[in-house]
């Protein structure tokens, strides 16, 4: 079975590509995106929850 780490981090939403920009840096540390929050914070941030396997190894 596999062992899961989480982690929680605010994402921009202010505009599609600084969101896309935002996301693809955290999956190239190999987390997965699992759940955004519905609510934008006052500063257009919403927030996200990501996995990774316990063993992920950065490259």
């Amino acid at each position: 079975m596999t062992a899961w780490e989480y982690d929680i981090r605010s994402v921009r939403t202010d505009e599609w590509i600084n969101m896309k920009k935002d996301l693809d840096e955290i999956g190239i540390d190999g987390w997965e995106l699992i759940k955004m929050s519905d609510d934008t914070n006052e500063s257009g941030m919403k927030t996200a929850v990501f996995k990774r396997p316990v063993d992920y190894v950065d490259m």
